[in-house]
């Protein structure tokens, strides 16, 4: 049997192999910046800097390197410059080589390079209000961080953590060149600790690569700070993450916040108390209360004592603040009193979370019921939301009326502006209000509310994934992406119409954004849910792909079955006979992606079965059985047969679809380089390389294709003495946006 020659003996890394990618890093935007601003834009050539020389470029290669910074795909850039992909693959082509690097990333690094300042990190919280007391804490914070690989920061809920952690990591950024970015997990689920982390830092994953090496390979190009906040929920998946990015990146340090350690050799902990009484607790008080009545006063001894019953905790110090103006010094402990009348024994941690939510009770019920309702019904968003998405789940009232609510609870202290427009529930106030839910008689209807809400979001960013020339819709579904696998985490069991359309879209823009190994699961949870088997078939047909997609494709294999059964129960005989089809030819094609190699004779009954199902009038149907019976003809894997490859090949073309006729001429290339004619095979190589550009890239169907072709592309070029050609389908494939530096 021939084995397909690998590409890694020219430095490109395509279908078939496994290899680590080598540790680089970079920073990434906070926002996606128009192209003027990236400062290459005037005329004729133009000069740029890396790593400390000159780089001489054109007026149009500093346009497509700013949509390159700007997370644009190749025909994002074609349409946006009005030119066509071929030209933007040979612009890309020439910055790779005059930047000297190997991917499309590490460009849009260097387009980046001069915006942020060194040391900038991605996504610290905004201070909206002044910082008080910490110094201790901060001090031992910064020393660790210069001579430990992972700091933690240890308190209960409300101890104020995060606010430390955005200090901690201000104050240091500038001893990390490269930057980094500041996490919060508190949305976050268990299996998605590195999309989170990705989404930080706009890293991606490749075929045939796993996140969390995209990360290192963003993070560890020089010295670089990972901030995860509020770890409590997530200890073992932030464990297992972190021990690998410190193991594979030598420059990187993590800064964690929780109420338990990490539990990683070598970590060094900041345990952060109360605030001192007679001094940082007055403070914060005095100035929230401040904020919230500006002719605010009361006595010292008042004020002292009232923190000294909040025990020092920030945001139960907050929360009493908030309600000053109303009720005076005189008031606050009057409430007080009656809060934590019941609240006995020691002062320690225990009587503290104790004594908070006694405060978290007593603020709530000082709300009104239309401020009540939107409190525990804003309790369903695992992550931050606007202004439309606390409507969607709060009925009756219209956007104005919610507006006017938030504004008050804001106020209040019990929502937290997160960003321009949006807004959160910190970590402890959350789970407060989820108990008020809970108790609540509309759990049900508002989970349906935050459902309909989370399918209406899927669908308005998938319309947008072919007709945002400015790539935008990313950072928007970063935004609400935990929200969205949330919702339909906690849909109800059994097949219904919105968590099925729910679960496509989250497929579809997972893939897109190129979450890999998280799409073909939502793919057959969407089969899951259908409603009909003819649903199901084309959600499992999707899985198959995206699982081919990440070089799975003994998965693959299964899924294609799987999908073919619910053909068959739809009574749909040629999408039961394509996925037959297409089964047996994956398997002949890519065995080595199968835990055990599948017997030829199986296979055989699985192309016949094809056959006697399907109408061989359709041209779908015919061209997936012809390069079926040409793959399938011989006992050996990956060897077609070259006298059904001509039929294989009209009949691919008839149909038209690029995909199809690409891997028809695979069969021809094979068939050719086991001949020893390594010009033909050179020849179709190229034809199937022109194919490229008609493949969408956020859709899961053509990726085995694309990864093949340039695997193959540059294998054949070797083996026809074409070096230079096997170098260009190396940058090529490098500039592509599905493959990067793969």
């Amino acid at each position: 049997m021939m084995r397909r020659m690998r590409c890694s003996d020219l430095g490109f890394r395509g279908v078939g192999t496994r290899v680590p990618p080598p540790c680089s890093g970079g920073l990434r935007r906070t926002s996606v910046p128009p192209l003027r601003d990236h400062g290459f834009l005037g005329s004729g050539t133009l000069s740029s800097v890396t790593h400390g020389r000159p780089v001489e470029i054109s007026r149009r290669e500093a346009e497509v390197l700013a949509a390159i910074g700007a997370r644009l795909s190749n025909a994002q850039i074609a349409g946006r410059l009005h030119i066509s992909v071929r030209t933007v693959e040979s612009h890309i082509s020439s910055l790779l080589r005059k930047y000297g690097v190997t991917d499309r990333w590490a460009l849009a690094d260097e387009a980046s390079r001069g915006t942020p300042p060194p040391g900038h990190l991605a996504g610290v919280p905004a201070a909206r209000t002044a910082f008080f007391g910490r110094a201790r804490e901060t001090e031992l914070a910064l020393g660790l961080l210069q001579e430990a690989r992972l700091v933690t920061l240890l308190g209960p809920g409300g101890i104020g953590k995060t606010r430390l952690a955005a200090v901690v990591a201000e104050a240091a950024a500038p001893s990390f060149p490269l930057g980094g970015a500041f996490v919060d997990l508190v949305p976050v689920r268990e299996g998605y600790v590195a999309q989170a982390v990705a989404s930080a830092l706009g890293a991606t994953e490749r075929p045939g690569q796993v996140l969390e090496d995209a990360i290192a390979q963003r993070l560890g190009r020089g010295r670089s700070l990972l901030v995860l906040d509020n770890c409590e929920h997530l200890v073992d998946a932030v464990a297992a993450f972190t021990d690998r990015l410190l193991s594979a990146c030598a420059t990187v340090t993590v800064l964690t916040t929780g109420r338990e350690r990490v539990g990683l050799p070598g970590e060094r902990t900041v345990p952060v108390p109360p605030l001192p009484l007679d001094s940082d607790a007055e403070r914060l008080f005095l100035d929230r209360a401040s904020a919230a009545d500006p002719a605010f006063g009361a006595a010292r001894a008042d004020v002292a004592e009232l923190c000294r019953r909040l025990d020092g905790m920030p945001l139960a110090i907050e929360l009493a603040a908030a309600r000053s103006a109303s009720l005076g010094a005189a008031g606050l402990l009057s409430a007080l009193d009656d809060v934590l009348r019941l609240l006995t024994g020691g002062r320690g941690p225990v009587e503290r979370h104790r004594s908070l939510r006694g405060v978290l009770g007593w603020s709530h019920d000082l709300l009104t019921e239309d401020e009540q309702a939107l409190f525990r019904r804003l309790s369903v968003f695992a992550g931050g939301f606007d202004l439309a998405a606390a409507a969607a789940v709060a009925p009756g009232p219209g956007p104005g009326a919610v507006a006017d609510l938030l504004g008050r609870l804001v106020d209040k202290s019990l929502v937290a502006r997160s960003g321009e427009g949006r807004w959160r529930l910190l970590e402890t106030v959350r789970a407060f209000a989820a108990e008020r839910l809970e108790a609540s008689a509309e759990t049900g209807a508002v989970r349906q509310r935050y459902l309909r809400w989370a399918a209406a979001t899927g669908a308005d960013l998938e319309a947008r994934l072919g007709g945002d020339p400015t790539g935008d819709w990313r950072g928007d579904f970063d935004a609400v992406a935990d929200d969205l696998r949330s919702a339909l985490a906690g849909a109800p069991p059994g097949r219904a119409a919105v968590p099925h359309r729910l679960a496509r879209s989250l497929a579809h823009l997972a893939y897109a954004r190129r979450f890999l190994r998280e799409v073909p699961g939502h793919y057959e949870e969407a089969a899951r849910r259908a409603s009909t088997p003819d649903e199901a078939a084309l959600d499992l047909r999707n899985a198959a792909d995206a699982a081919h997609a990440l070089i799975d494709t003994g998965r693959s294999f299964e899924l294609l079955l799987a999908s073919a059964e619910q053909a068959r129960a739809a009574g749909d005989g040629d999408a039961r006979a394509v996925a037959l089809a297409f089964a047996v030819a994956t398997a002949e094609r890519h065995p080595s992606g199968f835990d055990t190699e599948i017997p030829h004779r199986r296979l055989r009954e699985l192309l016949d079965l094809a056959a006697s199902v399907g109408d061989p009038g359709d041209r779908l149907v015919a061209a997936h059985l012809a390069a079926a019976r040409a793959w399938n003809h011989r006992e050996e894997k990956v060897t077609p047969e070259p006298s059904l490859i001509g039929a294989a090949v009209a009949a691919a073309r008839a149909t038209g679809d690029p995909v199809l006729i690409c891997a028809a001429l695979d069969a021809s290339g094979i068939a050719a380089l086991t001949a020893g004619r390594f010009r033909e095979a050179h020849r179709i190589a190229a034809e199937r390389v022109g194919l490229l550009a008609a493949m969408p890239r956020d859709v899961p169907y053509p990726a085995p294709e694309i990864t093949d072709t340039f695997h193959m592309a540059a294998s054949c070029a070797v083996a026809a003495g074409d070096l230079p050609a096997a170098l260009s389908t190396a940058r090529l494939a490098a500039a592509d946006d599905l493959i990067g530096d793969r």
